[in-house]
């Protein structure tokens, strides 16, 4: 039966052409906007093979830290997964915020460019992090008598 939905193929003839996408630039035309350059070199950039003294890694971490903070101090693993994911997705946002910023005009033609909308669509996303993180500040868990002994005594013994 699917023989019957599929064109018949002349035995000598060419392989078909892949599709290229209506907004795919011609070879040898310069970019109108950065964001495929950026997006080209942010895919290229583990983040989490990042030097841990750069800007990056350095802003990386400040985030990391002040999310765990944020959240109480101590995180589950879903937590930590969701604080770098929120990290990242901040540096980027950032990054990519600041592109924009330093063009002449975020409108040309009197439309806005891919760029902008993309940067929308980053800040959205981090906004949904944030979210399921949780917006309000947890205070830090204390810990209980019993375990504040318990430290005391091995911080005396040792």
């Amino acid at each position: 039966m699917t023989a019957a939905l599929t064109p018949p193929v002349a035995p000598g003839s060419p392989p078909a052409r892949r599709r290229r996408s209506p907004y795919r630039r011609p070879t040898g035309r310069p970019p109108q906007s950065g964001a495929t350059t950026l997006t080209r070199v942010l895919r290229t950039v583990r983040l989490d093979s990042i030097d841990q003294r750069s800007q990056v890694g350095v802003a990386l971490r400040r985030l990391r830290e002040e999310l765990v903070d944020h959240l109480g101090g101590e995180v589950t693993a879903t937590q930590r997964i969701l604080v770098e994911e929120t990290a990242k997705a901040r540096v980027i946002a950032t990054a990519v915020g600041d592109y924009v910023l330093a063009q002449e005009s975020p409108v040309r033609d009197g439309e806005l460019p891919p760029v902008v909308v993309q940067h929308a669509a980053l800040v959205a996303n981090l906004t949904r992090m944030l979210t399921t993180l949780g917006l309000r500040r947890r205070a830090p868990r204390l810990p209980s008598f019993q375990e504040f002994v318990a430290e005391r005594d091995r911080g005396k013994g040792g």
